[in-house]
């Protein structure tokens, strides 16, 4: 970076984790996590150094970028654990007042792609009250789904199968968790009467997926992504997880995992039993004889397949934890393979937030009715900033984002003003 008034410097971590630190122009502003797109996209050093720069111009921040590895070499959980170990490091040597004592601080965190799901994942969960903790997030193109349910074959909503295990709500994931108790009471009278449900025309096809309208794109098509989902994840079980998958906290995953069934040889081993010891001795020896034979002709173990299932709500966060969501800038390209998922993180956001603010202000976890929803809603939509844009709108492409320095700037001017002491 060639500005005067910043410079990097390599720190070690117990795991070697290299971080970067680029000073704002006056001493002791706030701080600014930036974690970097990760290995969808090959590097672009001057590319990333431009959004560093404008990001800590505009923010007045001082930025710390975090270098998490994500790598065949090292796979999930690394850069989970990675970004976690260089919040703590920020929180042991930054946050530091002039007679070098610990001070609370909100922090803002930043990212797109891989570094986009990270910096949701620290959102989410480094957010509790009464420490220094993410005030403000803002994503670009975040990949928060890793199950990729959408390169499927399409399944109608009421012929989806029910996951193999039970979840944390038995309601679908596109209903309210504080939906009105008027309107429950209401379907519940009429179910009681005895009156006629309305007769349903038959279901529409779905339309396509954004992931399989722009999978062909030429920045980040669906094929690089899946491919890469291969390299960073050791089995599919770990792209499951909520850390990775930080859409997960809010619903559970739209497929599920099925294993084959074992073949178990009960049968032929009760026959054996029954056998004297001298022709069980005689088989074995024969058994044994013939495994020989067939050494590397056995097949390998079956791998499990990814299959459609319903989807059902979760409550983020959880009763007791004092976790309160930050306030986010979500930015997404309309012509992006990510953008029905980023577009969901922001509606399960605004949903969470405003329960959690009923709950907070009322005591309530469900509305009385549509004015109070509303309300409270109105209060989410303002927190949860929702922002499209033409393209894949990557801010570190920018041949094909030509308007990426505005975009970044408005994003560091949003950061400035919730950062602010006087935010609130």
């Amino acid at each position: 970076m060639q500005q005067q008034s910043a410079f990097a410097k390599p720190w070690s971590c117990k795991t070697n984790l290299g971080i970067s630190v680029f000073h704002a122009a006056k001493p002791a502003a706030p701080i600014l996590l930036y974690l970097p797109p990760g290995p969808v996209l090959p590097e672009y050093p001057e590319e990333e150094d431009r959004v560093i720069s404008t990001l800590r111009e505009a923010s007045a921040t001082t930025v710390v970028r975090i270098n998490y590895r994500a790598s065949s070499v090292h796979q999930y959980p690394t850069p989970c654990h990675d970004v976690l170990l260089g919040l703590d490091w920020v929180r042991d040597h930054m946050l530091l007042d002039e007679f070098q004592r610990p001070y609370l601080a909100r922090m803002g965190v930043c990212g797109e792609l891989v570094g986009g799901s990270l910096a949701t994942m620290l959102a989410l969960t480094e957010c509790r009250l009464g420490e220094s903790r993410i005030g403000a997030a803002a994503v670009n193109n975040p990949l928060v789904d890793w199950v990729f349910p959408d390169e499927l074959p399409v399944v109608r909503p009421e012929d989806l199968p029910e996951p193999l295990y039970g979840d944390e709500t038995a309601l679908l994931s596109d209903e309210d968790l504080a939906g009105s108790l008027a309107s429950v009471e209401t379907g519940q009278d009429a179910a009681q009467q005895g009156q006629k449900p309305k007769r349903k025309r038959a279901p529409k096809a779905p339309p396509p997926t954004a992931w399989q309208t722009y999978g062909d794109n030429d920045v980040i098509p669906t094929l690089t992504l899946s491919a890469e989902r291969d390299v960073l994840f050791r089995k599919p079980d770990d792209y499951f997880d909520r850390f990775a998958s930080p859409m997960h906290f809010f619903r559970s995953p739209h497929a599920q995992l099925l294993y084959p069934q074992p073949d178990y040889p009960t049968t032929a081993q009760q026959l054996d039993d029954l056998l004297d010891m001298e022709t069980q001795l005689a088989l074995s020896h024969y058994a044994t004889f013939e495994d020989n034979l067939n050494v590397g002709l056995k097949a390998p173990p079956a791998l499990p397949t990814l299959s459609r299932c319903r989807a059902y709500a979760r409550h983020y966060p959880p009763a007791g934890t004092r976790l309160s969501l930050p306030v986010w800038n979500i930015t997404i390209g309309l012509q992006s393979p990510l953008s029905d998922t980023t577009l969901e993180l922001a509606k399960m956001v605004r949903r969470s937030i405003a329960r959690q603010t009923l709950k907070s202000h009322s005591g309530r976890s469900r509305w009385h009715d549509a004015a109070e929803k509303k309300q409270y809603e109105d209060f989410a939509h303002d927190r949860v900033q929702l922002h499209s844009y033409q393209g894949i709108a990557l801010w570190t492409q920018q041949d094909e984002n030509t308007k990426w320095e505005q975009r970044v700037q408005q994003v560091g001017t949003w950061m400035k003003q919730r950062l602010d002491p006087a935010f609130t």
